[in-house]
């Protein structure tokens, strides 16, 4: 199996848009490498950055999730 994943590969993971991907290497809050490639520059992420970006995106999401289920009480210092 190949460490490295496409642009496309991680977005099909992680359930987002290839442009979604390639912002997030741009910003960099997903870590990732070009290289060059016989069809010019192409941006490389390893498989286990991928694994842990998205363990961490469904985990706030989860959170997220939880927050709005639970009702606010008034007074309650955070």
């Amino acid at each position: 199996m190949n460490n490295l994943l496409t642009v496309k590969e991680a977005a099909e993971i992680l359930g987002i848009s290839p442009i979604a991907v390639a912002n997030l290497l741009r910003d960099k809050k997903l870590p990732g490498f070009k290289q060059r490639t016989p069809v010019g520059e192409q941006w490389f992420i390893e498989r286990e950055d991928v694994a842990i970006y998205g363990a961490i995106l469904a985990m706030r999401n989860l959170l997220q999730k939880k927050a709005k289920m639970q009702p606010v009480e008034e007074g309650v210092p955070l």
